[in-house]
Protein backbone atom coordinates (compact mmCIF):
# COMPACT_ATOMS: atom_id res chain seq x y z
CA UNK A 1 0.00 0.00 0.00
CA UNK A 2 1.21 3.54 -0.47
CA UNK A 3 2.44 5.47 2.67
CA UNK A 4 0.12 8.71 3.52
CA UNK A 5 0.53 11.83 1.41
CA UNK A 6 1.41 9.58 -1.67
CA UNK A 7 -1.16 8.75 -4.69
CA UNK A 8 -0.81 6.40 -7.63
CA UNK A 9 -2.64 7.10 -10.65
CA UNK A 10 -3.34 3.80 -12.86
CA UNK A 11 -4.67 3.53 -16.54
CA UNK A 12 -6.50 0.38 -18.33
CA UNK A 13 -7.67 1.55 -21.77
CA UNK A 14 -9.04 -1.29 -23.72
CA UNK A 15 -9.94 -1.52 -27.62
CA UNK A 16 -12.74 -4.16 -29.12
CA UNK A 17 -13.27 -5.54 -32.44
CA UNK A 18 -16.43 -8.15 -32.84
CA UNK A 19 -16.35 -10.16 -36.47
CA UNK A 20 -18.77 -12.37 -37.52
CA UNK A 21 -17.99 -14.10 -40.62
CA UNK A 22 -20.61 -16.83 -40.82
CA UNK A 23 -24.14 -17.20 -39.01
CA UNK A 24 -22.90 -19.45 -36.31
CA UNK A 25 -19.01 -18.41 -36.05
CA UNK A 26 -17.97 -15.02 -34.68
CA UNK A 27 -14.45 -13.88 -33.09
CA UNK A 28 -13.67 -11.22 -30.64
CA UNK A 29 -10.61 -9.67 -29.94
CA UNK A 30 -9.50 -7.29 -27.17
CA UNK A 31 -6.39 -5.03 -27.11
CA UNK A 32 -5.00 -3.49 -23.47
CA UNK A 33 -3.05 -1.08 -22.49
CA UNK A 34 -2.30 -0.90 -18.33
CA UNK A 35 -0.03 1.77 -17.17
CA UNK A 36 0.77 3.62 -14.11
CA UNK A 37 1.05 7.51 -14.59
CA UNK A 38 4.47 8.56 -14.28
CA UNK A 39 6.28 5.89 -15.25
CA UNK A 40 7.52 6.52 -18.23
CA UNK A 41 11.15 8.39 -18.10
CA UNK A 42 9.74 10.83 -19.81
CA UNK A 43 6.86 11.96 -22.28
CA UNK A 44 8.79 10.75 -25.73
CA UNK A 45 9.10 7.20 -24.02
CA UNK A 46 7.35 4.37 -25.05
CA UNK A 47 6.85 1.94 -22.16
CA UNK A 48 5.27 -1.51 -24.73
CA UNK A 49 2.65 -1.67 -22.86
CA UNK A 50 0.06 -3.07 -25.56
CA UNK A 51 -0.61 -6.71 -24.64
CA UNK A 52 -3.55 -8.81 -26.32
CA UNK A 53 -6.01 -9.26 -23.50
CA UNK A 54 -8.51 -11.62 -25.13
CA UNK A 55 -8.55 -12.94 -28.99
CA UNK A 56 -10.75 -15.93 -29.30
CA UNK A 57 -13.84 -17.64 -31.68
CA UNK A 58 -16.80 -19.25 -30.84
CA UNK A 59 -18.79 -21.71 -33.17
CA UNK A 60 -22.50 -22.53 -32.25
CA UNK A 61 -24.19 -25.85 -32.90
CA UNK A 62 -20.59 -27.68 -33.27
CA UNK A 63 -21.06 -31.07 -35.36
CA UNK A 64 -24.02 -31.12 -33.30
CA UNK A 65 -26.70 -29.16 -32.01
CA UNK A 66 -26.61 -26.81 -28.37
CA UNK A 67 -22.98 -27.32 -28.19
CA UNK A 68 -20.86 -24.23 -28.28
CA UNK A 69 -17.32 -24.10 -28.70
CA UNK A 70 -14.89 -21.10 -27.70
CA UNK A 71 -11.50 -21.21 -28.49
CA UNK A 72 -8.30 -18.81 -27.74
CA UNK A 73 -7.38 -16.08 -25.04
CA UNK A 74 -10.22 -15.17 -22.95
CA UNK A 75 -11.56 -14.33 -19.60
CA UNK A 76 -13.18 -16.81 -17.29
CA UNK A 77 -15.90 -16.34 -14.85
CA UNK A 78 -17.89 -19.18 -12.92
CA UNK A 79 -20.48 -18.87 -10.55
CA UNK A 80 -19.45 -16.45 -7.34
CA UNK A 81 -15.67 -16.07 -8.95
CA UNK A 82 -14.76 -17.36 -5.48
CA UNK A 83 -12.29 -20.05 -7.67
CA UNK A 84 -12.25 -18.57 -11.36
CA UNK A 85 -12.84 -14.74 -11.56
CA UNK A 86 -12.01 -11.98 -14.09
CA UNK A 87 -10.26 -9.88 -11.87
CA UNK A 88 -11.45 -6.74 -13.31
CA UNK A 89 -10.19 -4.57 -10.19
CA UNK A 90 -6.36 -5.51 -11.34
CA UNK A 91 -5.17 -3.20 -13.73
CA UNK A 92 -4.58 -6.10 -16.12
CA UNK A 93 -7.31 -8.95 -15.40
CA UNK A 94 -7.00 -12.27 -16.04
CA UNK A 95 -7.36 -14.46 -18.86
CA UNK A 96 -6.83 -18.01 -19.93
CA UNK A 97 -5.90 -19.79 -22.79
CA UNK A 98 -7.61 -22.53 -23.58
CA UNK A 99 -10.85 -23.73 -25.34
CA UNK A 100 -14.24 -24.24 -23.64
CA UNK A 101 -17.48 -26.78 -24.74
CA UNK A 102 -20.86 -25.92 -23.45
CA UNK A 103 -23.59 -28.35 -24.04
CA UNK A 104 -27.16 -26.55 -23.41
CA UNK A 105 -28.78 -29.97 -22.10
CA UNK A 106 -32.14 -27.68 -21.72
CA UNK A 107 -33.23 -24.31 -21.24
CA UNK A 108 -32.75 -24.77 -17.36
CA UNK A 109 -29.24 -26.68 -17.54
CA UNK A 110 -25.81 -26.20 -19.00
CA UNK A 111 -22.49 -28.01 -18.81
CA UNK A 112 -19.21 -26.69 -19.01
CA UNK A 113 -16.16 -28.50 -20.20
CA UNK A 114 -12.88 -26.25 -19.95
CA UNK A 115 -9.20 -26.54 -20.09
CA UNK A 116 -6.50 -23.89 -20.50
CA UNK A 117 -2.68 -24.07 -20.23
CA UNK A 118 -1.61 -21.68 -17.56
CA UNK A 119 2.63 -21.90 -17.59
CA UNK A 120 4.98 -22.96 -20.10
CA UNK A 121 8.02 -24.39 -18.25
CA UNK A 122 11.24 -25.85 -19.48
CA UNK A 123 13.21 -28.16 -17.77
CA UNK A 124 16.54 -28.60 -20.14
CA UNK A 125 17.04 -31.87 -18.36
CA UNK A 126 13.53 -33.31 -19.43
CA UNK A 127 11.69 -32.14 -22.43
CA UNK A 128 8.06 -33.52 -21.11
CA UNK A 129 8.92 -31.98 -17.73
CA UNK A 130 6.70 -28.64 -19.18
CA UNK A 131 3.90 -27.15 -18.47
CA UNK A 132 0.86 -26.12 -15.37
CA UNK A 133 -2.54 -26.75 -16.82
CA UNK A 134 -5.82 -26.57 -15.56
CA UNK A 135 -8.96 -28.41 -16.66
CA UNK A 136 -12.78 -28.86 -15.31
CA UNK A 137 -16.65 -29.77 -15.52
CA UNK A 138 -18.63 -26.76 -14.38
CA UNK A 139 -22.88 -27.22 -14.44
CA UNK A 140 -25.48 -24.48 -13.74
CA UNK A 141 -28.73 -25.07 -13.09
CA UNK A 142 -32.06 -23.15 -13.51
CA UNK A 143 -34.75 -24.25 -11.75
CA UNK A 144 -36.30 -20.64 -12.22
CA UNK A 145 -35.38 -17.32 -13.27
CA UNK A 146 -34.05 -15.67 -9.26
CA UNK A 147 -32.45 -19.10 -8.49
CA UNK A 148 -29.32 -21.12 -10.13
CA UNK A 149 -27.01 -24.00 -8.39
CA UNK A 150 -24.23 -24.92 -9.65
CA UNK A 151 -22.03 -28.12 -9.67
CA UNK A 152 -18.33 -28.38 -10.44
CA UNK A 153 -15.14 -30.22 -10.58
CA UNK A 154 -11.80 -28.28 -11.00
CA UNK A 155 -8.46 -30.11 -11.94
CA UNK A 156 -4.87 -28.63 -11.50
CA UNK A 157 -1.70 -30.32 -13.09
CA UNK A 158 1.86 -29.11 -12.95
CA UNK A 159 4.37 -31.60 -14.50
CA UNK A 160 7.77 -30.12 -12.68
CA UNK A 161 9.63 -32.96 -11.06
CA UNK A 162 11.00 -31.63 -7.63
CA UNK A 163 10.73 -35.48 -6.47
CA UNK A 164 11.57 -38.10 -8.82
CA UNK A 165 8.68 -39.52 -10.78
CA UNK A 166 6.20 -37.33 -9.41
CA UNK A 167 4.58 -33.81 -10.69
CA UNK A 168 4.73 -31.00 -8.83
CA UNK A 169 1.50 -30.75 -7.87
CA UNK A 170 -1.88 -33.14 -8.75
CA UNK A 171 -5.04 -31.28 -7.13
CA UNK A 172 -8.82 -31.49 -7.46
CA UNK A 173 -11.24 -28.95 -6.42
CA UNK A 174 -15.00 -30.51 -6.07
CA UNK A 175 -17.86 -28.01 -5.32
CA UNK A 176 -21.28 -27.16 -5.39
CA UNK A 177 -22.73 -22.87 -5.25
CA UNK A 178 -26.30 -21.93 -4.65
CA UNK A 179 -27.76 -19.00 -4.96
CA UNK A 180 -31.30 -17.78 -5.05
CA UNK A 181 -34.04 -15.21 -3.30
CA UNK A 182 -36.99 -16.10 -1.15
CA UNK A 183 -40.29 -14.74 -0.81
CA UNK A 184 -40.65 -13.11 2.79
CA UNK A 185 -43.59 -13.00 4.56
CA UNK A 186 -43.43 -9.45 4.80
CA UNK A 187 -42.51 -8.41 1.20
CA UNK A 188 -43.33 -10.64 -1.46
CA UNK A 189 -40.85 -9.23 -4.01
CA UNK A 190 -38.32 -11.99 -3.54
CA UNK A 191 -36.94 -9.51 -0.58
CA UNK A 192 -34.73 -12.27 0.95
CA UNK A 193 -31.53 -13.41 -0.83
CA UNK A 194 -29.20 -15.93 -0.24
CA UNK A 195 -25.60 -17.33 -1.35
CA UNK A 196 -23.84 -20.53 -0.36
CA UNK A 197 -21.12 -22.22 -1.51
CA UNK A 198 -18.61 -25.13 -0.33
CA UNK A 199 -15.55 -27.37 -2.19
CA UNK A 200 -12.91 -29.94 -1.25
CA UNK A 201 -9.56 -29.83 -2.36
CA UNK A 202 -7.68 -33.33 -2.56
CA UNK A 203 -4.36 -34.61 -4.42
CA UNK A 204 -0.84 -34.46 -4.01
CA UNK A 205 1.37 -31.51 -3.58
CA UNK A 206 5.76 -30.82 -3.27
CA UNK A 207 6.17 -29.88 0.10
CA UNK A 208 9.05 -26.97 0.31
CA UNK A 209 9.83 -27.87 3.99
CA UNK A 210 11.32 -30.79 3.42
CA UNK A 211 10.83 -31.80 -0.50
CA UNK A 212 8.78 -34.76 -0.26
CA UNK A 213 5.19 -35.30 -1.74
CA UNK A 214 2.59 -34.49 0.86
CA UNK A 215 -1.25 -35.10 0.70
CA UNK A 216 -3.90 -32.38 0.05
CA UNK A 217 -7.11 -32.34 2.17
CA UNK A 218 -8.63 -28.79 2.84
CA UNK A 219 -12.04 -26.81 1.95
CA UNK A 220 -14.06 -23.48 2.09
CA UNK A 221 -17.41 -22.58 3.01
CA UNK A 222 -19.19 -19.36 2.56
CA UNK A 223 -22.81 -18.08 3.43
CA UNK A 224 -24.63 -15.04 3.26
CA UNK A 225 -28.31 -13.88 3.17
CA UNK A 226 -29.25 -10.18 2.34
CA UNK A 227 -32.35 -8.75 2.91
CA UNK A 228 -33.78 -6.01 0.30
CA UNK A 229 -36.74 -3.29 1.41
CA UNK A 230 -39.00 -2.12 -1.43
CA UNK A 231 -38.49 1.19 -1.19
CA UNK A 232 -37.82 3.63 -3.76
CA UNK A 233 -34.01 3.30 -2.12
CA UNK A 234 -33.55 -0.23 -1.95
CA UNK A 235 -31.93 -0.33 1.08
CA UNK A 236 -30.06 -3.74 1.52
CA UNK A 237 -28.42 -5.13 4.05
CA UNK A 238 -26.65 -8.22 4.48
CA UNK A 239 -24.54 -10.47 6.45
CA UNK A 240 -22.29 -13.95 6.02
CA UNK A 241 -19.23 -15.61 6.77
CA UNK A 242 -16.63 -17.38 4.69
CA UNK A 243 -14.64 -19.95 6.45
CA UNK A 244 -11.18 -21.15 4.61
CA UNK A 245 -9.10 -24.27 5.81
CA UNK A 246 -5.12 -23.45 7.08
CA UNK A 247 -3.13 -25.91 8.67
CA UNK A 248 -0.87 -26.05 12.10
CA UNK A 249 2.81 -26.53 11.84
CA UNK A 250 2.90 -30.04 12.74
CA UNK A 251 0.50 -31.16 10.41
CA UNK A 252 1.40 -33.75 8.10
CA UNK A 253 -0.92 -33.18 5.54
CA UNK A 254 -1.62 -30.07 3.68
CA UNK A 255 -4.91 -29.00 5.11
CA UNK A 256 -4.87 -25.07 3.26
CA UNK A 257 -7.43 -24.03 0.71
CA UNK A 258 -6.56 -22.51 -2.21
CA UNK A 259 -8.74 -19.92 -4.01
CA UNK A 260 -6.86 -20.29 -7.15
CA UNK A 261 -8.39 -17.87 -9.90
CA UNK A 262 -10.39 -16.47 -7.53
CA UNK A 263 -11.36 -12.38 -7.49
CA UNK A 264 -10.88 -12.55 -3.99
CA UNK A 265 -10.62 -8.28 -4.21
CA UNK A 266 -14.53 -8.27 -3.89
CA UNK A 267 -15.34 -11.08 -1.46
CA UNK A 268 -11.93 -9.81 1.61
CA UNK A 269 -11.97 -6.51 1.74
CA UNK A 270 -10.67 -3.67 -0.86
CA UNK A 271 -7.70 -2.96 0.99
CA UNK A 272 -6.23 -6.32 -0.69
CA UNK A 273 -4.64 -7.59 2.46
CA UNK A 274 -6.33 -11.17 1.63
CA UNK A 275 -6.23 -10.82 -2.04
CA UNK A 276 -3.34 -14.02 -2.77
CA UNK A 277 -4.67 -16.78 -0.70
CA UNK A 278 -2.76 -18.78 1.20
CA UNK A 279 -0.02 -16.49 0.60
CA UNK A 280 -1.47 -13.85 2.36
CA UNK A 281 -2.59 -16.35 5.17
CA UNK A 282 0.60 -17.92 5.86
CA UNK A 283 -1.30 -21.00 5.59
CA UNK A 284 -2.97 -20.53 8.79
CA UNK A 285 -6.50 -19.95 6.66
CA UNK A 286 -9.17 -17.25 6.73
CA UNK A 287 -12.45 -17.27 8.75
CA UNK A 288 -14.48 -13.80 7.20
CA UNK A 289 -17.29 -12.50 9.53
CA UNK A 290 -18.80 -9.45 7.44
CA UNK A 291 -22.23 -7.73 7.26
CA UNK A 292 -22.57 -4.90 3.81
CA UNK A 293 -25.23 -2.49 3.35
CA UNK A 294 -26.61 -0.42 0.35
CA UNK A 295 -29.00 2.21 -0.52
CA UNK A 296 -29.74 4.49 -3.51
CA UNK A 297 -30.53 7.91 -2.24
CA UNK A 298 -30.48 8.92 -5.99
CA UNK A 299 -31.37 7.05 -9.31
CA UNK A 300 -27.70 8.26 -10.31
CA UNK A 301 -26.00 7.17 -6.84
CA UNK A 302 -25.53 4.02 -4.96
CA UNK A 303 -23.85 4.01 -1.62
CA UNK A 304 -22.21 0.92 0.25
CA UNK A 305 -20.58 0.27 3.43
CA UNK A 306 -18.97 -3.10 3.85
CA UNK A 307 -17.89 -4.58 7.44
CA UNK A 308 -15.39 -7.37 8.12
CA UNK A 309 -14.11 -8.72 11.12
CA UNK A 310 -11.29 -11.18 9.95
CA UNK A 311 -9.33 -14.30 11.92
CA UNK A 312 -7.36 -16.82 11.23
CA UNK A 313 -8.73 -20.67 10.83
CA UNK A 314 -6.01 -21.79 12.25
CA UNK A 315 -4.50 -19.72 16.00
CA UNK A 316 -0.97 -19.19 15.97
CA UNK A 317 1.19 -18.76 18.68
CA UNK A 318 -1.97 -18.44 20.55
CA UNK A 319 -3.56 -15.94 18.58
CA UNK A 320 -6.48 -15.59 15.52
CA UNK A 321 -7.06 -12.36 15.18
CA UNK A 322 -5.99 -10.34 11.32
CA UNK A 323 -7.59 -7.29 12.61
CA UNK A 324 -11.18 -5.63 11.34
CA UNK A 325 -11.61 -3.88 8.06
CA UNK A 326 -14.40 -1.01 6.81
CA UNK A 327 -14.68 -0.33 3.10
CA UNK A 328 -17.29 2.87 2.17
CA UNK A 329 -17.86 2.84 -1.46
CA UNK A 330 -19.75 5.40 -3.06
CA UNK A 331 -20.71 5.22 -7.37
CA UNK A 332 -22.44 7.68 -9.25
CA UNK A 333 -23.58 6.88 -12.79
CA UNK A 334 -23.04 10.31 -14.52
CA UNK A 335 -24.05 8.78 -17.47
CA UNK A 336 -24.65 5.43 -19.42
CA UNK A 337 -21.16 5.66 -20.77
CA UNK A 338 -19.80 7.56 -18.14
CA UNK A 339 -19.41 6.50 -14.41
CA UNK A 340 -17.18 7.81 -11.05
CA UNK A 341 -16.40 5.28 -8.12
CA UNK A 342 -14.96 6.99 -4.72
CA UNK A 343 -13.42 4.79 -1.93
CA UNK A 344 -12.44 5.10 1.57
CA UNK A 345 -11.42 2.03 3.57
CA UNK A 346 -9.52 1.73 7.36
CA UNK A 347 -8.14 -1.19 8.12
CA UNK A 348 -7.27 -1.93 12.22
CA UNK A 349 -4.91 -4.90 12.62
CA UNK A 350 -5.25 -7.56 15.46
CA UNK A 351 -2.18 -9.26 16.85
CA UNK A 352 -1.55 -11.62 13.52
CA UNK A 353 -1.48 -8.39 11.33
CA UNK A 354 0.99 -6.56 14.03
CA UNK A 355 3.09 -9.77 13.69
CA UNK A 356 3.33 -9.57 10.10
CA UNK A 357 4.38 -5.64 9.98
CA UNK A 358 6.92 -5.99 12.22
CA UNK A 359 4.83 -4.79 15.27
CA UNK A 360 3.16 -1.79 13.56
CA UNK A 361 -0.26 -1.40 15.07
CA UNK A 362 -1.09 1.69 13.18
CA UNK A 363 -4.77 2.12 11.41
CA UNK A 364 -3.92 2.02 7.80
CA UNK A 365 -6.13 4.05 5.85
CA UNK A 366 -6.59 3.75 1.90
CA UNK A 367 -8.88 5.98 -0.50
CA UNK A 368 -9.37 5.61 -4.39
CA UNK A 369 -11.60 7.72 -6.89
CA UNK A 370 -11.96 5.76 -10.15
CA UNK A 371 -13.40 7.00 -13.58
CA UNK A 372 -14.72 4.65 -15.87
CA UNK A 373 -15.93 5.24 -19.82
CA UNK A 374 -17.62 2.83 -21.79
CA UNK A 375 -18.47 3.61 -25.77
Amino acid sequence: KDSPGQGTAFLRTRLNAAFQPAEKISAFIQLQDSRLYGSEPNTLADTHNVDLHQAYFTVEDLFINKLRLKSGRFESSYGAERLIGTAGWHNVGQAFNGSVLRYRVSEKLDIDSFGAQLIHQVDPANLKNTGRYLAGLYATYRPKETHHLDFYAISEFNRKKTVKDEPYLTRATLGAYDKGKLDCPINSNNALDYEVEVAAQLGKRHNPADGQRQDIRAFMLTASIGYTLDTAQKPRLAVGYDYLSGQDADDEDYKVFDTLYADNHKFYGFMDYFVDIPVDTGGSGLQDVMAKLQIVPHKKLTLKADVHHFLSAKKVDDENSYGQEVDLTAVYRYHKALGFTLGVSVFAPGELMKAKFGGNDDVAAWSYFMTTANF
